[in-house]
């Protein structure tokens, strides 16, 4: 009782003043032993410490508390409550002050949440989190991917689009790791995929299976997969991999993923027939992996894109006529595939139900010439500042004592011969890198589009 009392008094007379939450901090390490072993304590501790004044001690002995690794001492109702207070109340700056000791207690909780089927519950709290522990809206943090892990599980999908749609530019180095990346792009892409913006789904998943690497791992095949299946649903066809992309996951990419080529090959032939008939053959393979709603939306998709290029040819159509020409089953299946189209603003027709004939009209210009100069300027002032962030950066980096020191090393090498011993620095052999060897989680996948 005496060390609960003291702890107490230690967070509530040194969390004030900025200056003295490092000497917290170091009486709280010095007693972290003792907490580990009596982890119940904990509960007693953090009931009589408001989180808007004393996040420090607050935030530290959550991280105790999930580190103890004791489950029977760990209420799951009880610990949620309190992570959900320390995330809502918290004092911004003072969770910054114990970022990477957050980041973890986040991860712990997101588990939780989606163990315990309560996702929906945890997005407010890692919401608030997300905005607390980034220090500019273009910073990359871990709980970044816990939030929109919880918002997948919950199929809560709107709820993380303000997360996927800010530009990042920068991330934070000492809570985040190689494997929190990929899965931040991973799961935006789902994310995005399910609300059917496809493009910017497409743009997630490349930035994740490009991200430097010496080894494919789950994530990244996963990633890759959903890439083939987005491609086909957006183009029709699966786009070309940029000239940055490593050998690696372009030729191991296509052997982990030769059913998925196998799929592509058959939509470029534009039957069909034959799409559905793969889809049903690999409707298990497609159910494990998580993609069977993606696949049946390639499908979908191929019937949308045969559609549209009728209209290129004929002015008016029977439903009848259209069902052979896209292989649709039967009239009343192309009418209401029309009408849906129609509803979505992708086609511009009328339609005589009585007659069964459908005329397609042309597409109105739906952009005046003000509009697309307003958009014109906003592309430019994006440029612009990008640009500008740019060069921030080159000059930060060529100020750099690394940089400097590295330069100066490769020069003496090539002027004199000395031995380099810098071939194994970056990403071609670091700490970075050996992450991404390590990754053994496979993100859990999720199915949506239409029910399967």
């Amino acid at each position: 009782m005496a060390q609960v009392e003291a702890i107490v008094a230690s967070v509530q007379g040194l969390s004030a003043k900025k200056d003295d939450w490092n000497s917290l901090l170091q009486q709280l390490e010095g007693q972290s032993d003792a907490l580990m072993q009596n982890v119940r304590s904990i509960d007693n501790i953090v009931a009589q410490l408001n989180p808007t004044l004393h996040a420090v001690g607050y935030a530290f002995l959550m991280h105790v508390k999930v580190k103890s690794g004791d489950r029977n001492a760990l209420s799951e109702e009880l610990f949620l409550k309190q992570v959900r207070k320390l995330l809502l109340e918290g004092d911004a700056e003072q969770l910054r002050f114990l970022r990477a000791k957050v980041c973890e207690v986040c991860r712990e909780f997101t588990e939780v949440c989606r163990n315990s089927a309560q996702a929906m519950s945890g997005i407010k709290s890692l919401t608030a989190a997300v905005e607390k522990l980034r220090p500019t809206p273009e910073h990359l943090t871990s709980v970044h991917a816990d939030l929109l892990q919880l918002c997948l599980a919950a199929k809560c999908f709107k709820a993380g689009l303000s997360v996927v749609s800010q530009r990042v530019l920068a991330v934070s180095k000492d809570s985040l790791q190689a494997r929190d990346f990929v899965l931040y792009f991973y799961y935006g892409g789902m994310l995005l995929a399910a609300l059917k913006q496809f493009k910017a789904a497409l743009d997630m998943f490349h930035l994740a299976f490009t991200m430097p690497c010496q080894s494919l791992n789950e994530i990244v095949v996963e990633c890759y997969k959903k890439y083939v299946l987005v491609s086909l649903i957006a183009h029709g066809e699966v786009l070309s991999l940029p000239k940055y992309t490593l050998n690696l996951v372009q030729r191991l990419g296509k052997t982990c993923c030769a059913d998925y080529h196998d799929l592509a090959h058959t939509v470029s032939n534009g039957k069909a027939g034959e799409v559905a008939a793969w889809v049903d053959k690999h409707r298990e393979a497609l159910r494990k992996d998580g993609n069977l709603g993606l696949a049946k939306q390639v499908l979908a998709a191929g019937y949308r894109r045969s559609i549209l290029a009728l209209t290129q040819t004929f002015v008016t159509l029977s439903l009848a006529d259209i069902a052979e020409q896209v292989a649709l089953p039967d009239p009343n299946t192309v009418k209401a595939q029309i009408l849906a189209m129609i509803d979505e603003g992708e086609l511009v027709a009328t339609m005589d139900e009585e007659k069964g004939m459908v005329s397609f009209e042309a597409e109105p210009e739906k952009t005046s010439a003000q509009q697309l100069l307003q958009r014109l300027v906003g592309e430019i002032e994006v440029s612009l500042g990008l640009n500008e962030k740019l060069r921030q950066v080159q000059e930060n980096v060529a100020a750099s004592q690394a940089y400097l020191a590295k330069v100066s090393q490769q020069e003496r090498q090539s002027r004199w011969g000395e031995p380099g011993g810098v071939s194994g620095e970056g990403w071609g052999a670091g700490s970075a890198a050996d992450e991404m060897l390590d990754v053994g989680e496979k993100p859990p996948g999720f199915n949506y589009g239409r029910p399967t």
